[in-house]
């Protein structure tokens, strides 16, 4: 009976075995960034946190961030030097998909193909660094690593900024297991790390940071990019008067992958396409390509209005039809006024020109995954003349 039964036990091992070789286990892989020039990753961060004052639930808050990193030049060993900015945006009377820009810092980094940065000194972003980061070695769906990593923190409180604060510490990472998805081979990996900031500077109002974090990524094996990340954390701030501020939520962020805008071929395109139509100007830029419907003798706007003239509304309307064949791109919208009224009329009404314009070329919301940004720059910007200066500008984001 004993020796039946271990005959038995032996070949469902035996099976076990064969089926495994059958259905062949997850081989090692050497996880990595693989970076290429030209390359520009964006990633589109959604935030819900609840905010507590000592203990007390005090409010929601629905925060959205961007940062989109351009890869400049890749060493031999694979290293990138990147220019990656960080804007900073607000929700347009709490309307999906309408942003409005308010500040964008952009930071040269670099990066090895392991995940490890270089970041100036006097930088405050990016907040979190060295994250993801792998090792020198393939690595298999339950394989653990710990690699140091680092949180900067800068504060406005009461209109004033302190800081940045330095955190160091140790992230752990765990190699969960593979997910295919569309043909593709994602590595599914969750890191945890905790932060313990105590303030050290005399006269600070805060005291001390902590908090702990716990994510996880879908990371693109074969492309060497991230897919997909999520995050759930909390965090307390001690400040110098014994209160405290807590936050806790959730961040959701997606990652796309486009690549830099060729210029010149983009310029005469858009040139040929919209030279037709009047008081329209193409040029290039540092940040893209800027459109601006600036003609003085067919102005969009009345004075001290945000309503667009009928007999312009067509002007837009073919420019719209151009801007269609660029879906995947970020685009800026800005507005400019006249130099009358206050500073806080001439940015308000600014936004609404830029608004107004938005409304004309995408009545429907943008229809790609670009994101649609608006902002009002009053008269900030002046060209020289009132005309001139009731004008739109439309930036197509590299």
């Amino acid at each position: 009976m004993i020796n039946l039964f271990r005959k038995k036990s032996f070949s469902v091992l035996l099976i076990i075995f064969l089926l495994s070789l059958f259905l062949g286990a997850d081989e090692p892989v050497s996880l990595q960034f693989k970076q290429e020039k030209g390359q520009i990753l964006h990633a589109d961060a959604l935030v819900n946190e609840t905010v507590y004052i000592d203990g007390y639930y005090s409010h929601q808050a629905e925060i959205d961030e961007f940062s989109v990193s351009a890869v400049r030049e890749v060493s031999e060993e694979g290293s990138a030097v990147l220019d990656s900015s960080f804007r900073t945006v607000e929700r347009i009377g709490g309307v999906p998909g309408i942003l409005e820009w308010i500040s964008s810092e952009t930071v040269r980094l670099e990066r090895d193909m392991l995940g490890s940065l270089t970041v100036p000194i006097e930088a405050a972003r990016p907040v979190l660094r060295h994250v993801p980061s792998f090792p020198d070695y393939p690595v298999s769906p339950g394989d653990s690593w710990s690699l140091p990593a680092e949180e900067v923190h800068l504060l406005r409180i009461r209109n004033v900024l302190y800081g940045p604060y330095y955190g160091s510490f140790m992230a752990q990472y765990q190699y969960l297991d593979n997910r295919e998805i569309e043909g593709r081979l994602f590595a599914r990996i969750s890191i945890e790390y905790n932060v313990y900031l105590p303030v050290r500077q005399t006269g600070e109002p805060i005291r001390l940071i902590t908090g702990q974090s716990i994510q996880e990524i879908l990371w693109d094996i074969e492309n060497g990019r991230p897919e997909q990340k999520r995050e759930d954390f909390e965090f307390l701030m001690m400040m110098a008067d014994g209160r405290t501020q807590e936050f806790i939520g959730r961040g959701e962020t997606t990652y796309r992958l486009t690549k830099s805008i060729d210029r010149p071929q983009a310029v005469n395109s858009l040139r040929s396409e919209l030279g037709a139509v009047p008081g329209v100007t193409v040029q290039p830029t540092e940040e893209g390509i800027l459109l601006s419907v600036i003609e003085t003798d067919r102005i969009l706007f009345e004075p001290e209005s945000s309503v667009v003239s009928s007999d312009q509304r067509s002007r837009l309307e073919e420019l719209a039809r151009s801007l269609s064949a660029y879906n995947e791109r970020d685009i800026l919208i800005t507005g400019h006024t006249a130099n009358y009224g206050t500073t806080e009329g001439r940015q308000n009404l600014s936004r609404d020109r830029a608004a107004a314009v938005s409304q004309i070329l995408f009545p429907e919301g943008r229809p790609g995954p670009g994101k649609l940004f608006l902002k009002g720059a009053g008269n900030s910007e002046p060209l020289g003349s009132d005309q001139a200066d009731r004008r739109v500008e439309i930036l197509i984001l590299d």
